[in-house]
């Protein structure tokens, strides 16, 4: 079997563990395995498949790692870099579309960055290998927190989003939102699929969108919240219909 295993610093254990699901299900279509320990102060994860999986297994593992530096590890660096004192819904949505920007061409330079290999250490390749994609992060920081006065008005604050979420390359064309018993229900067609999902909050909801970035939002049906309401028109440009139907009864 080959193996190859990767560790961390137990304080930053989340970076694996936030992703390690991703990882598991793109090993399937390679017929690999993992499993992850903790031995004094680092988290292991070891990687392992038969021989001549070795290439699809290393390209399964690479495309998590970047996911993992893209989304989580960012995300806690601009949290760090960026204290403001926002409401916290506000703060979460904006740290969320911060991250969401200029996520593929920083993908892009992941993968030119990163090369699996046994007895990788993730926390010394963001300490040393970084250093321009921190710059960059550390720019957005210091971007925002020097416009940080606008963000507590409510067009202003939308107006960034729109303009933050406009440069990520878009996940589906156009997606339908409807509320139903104060959940939400998101629908769309994907290039070989039909997307379904359900957001139990507004927040859910937000980040689902903030990911996806349709081109085109559609509000099947009313949104009782009225700055929700406000939100999607505001950032996504939504555009309401006719209510959705066959609706769940009290």
């Amino acid at each position: 079997m080959y193996q190859v295993t990767v560790s961390v610093d137990s304080s930053k254990a989340d970076w694996l563990y936030s992703v390690e699901d991703v990882i598991n299900n793109k090993l399937k279509s390679c017929y690999a395995v993992s499993a992850i320990c903790a031995s004094g102060r680092r988290v292991y994860c070891s990687f392992g498949c038969e021989p001549q999986n070795r290439a699809q297994m290393l390209s399964a593992v690479k495309e998590g790692l970047v996911e993992m530096y893209g989304v989580v590890t960012k995300f806690d660096y601009i949290k760090k870099n960026l204290l403001i004192g926002l409401p916290p819904l506000r703060y979460e949505i904006l740290l969320h579309t911060l991250v969401a920007f200029d996520r593929e061409n920083e993908h892009k330079l992941l993968n030119g960055i990163l090369e699996v290999r046994d007895g990788m250490n993730l926390d010394g390749i963001f300490d040393f290998k970084l250093g321009e994609l921190k710059e960059r992060w550390l720019e957005i920081c210091k971007l925002t927190k020097s416009n940080g006065t606008y963000l507590y008005d409510d067009e202003t604050y939308n107006e960034l989003l729109r303009f933050l979420i406009s440069a990520v390359n878009p996940k589906i064309n156009k997606l339908t939102v409807c509320e139903n018993n104060g959940k939400y229900r998101l629908t769309g067609a994907m290039k070989n699929s039909t997307l379904e999902l359900s957001a139990c909050d507004s927040m859910e909801l937000m980040y689902y969108l903030i990911d996806l970035a349709p081109l085109e939002l559609v509000i099947d049906g009313r949104i009782s919240n009225r700055e929700l309401s406000q939100r999607l028109i505001g950032i996504f440009d939504a555009k309401t219909v006719a209510p959705c139907k066959n609706k769940t009864k009290n």
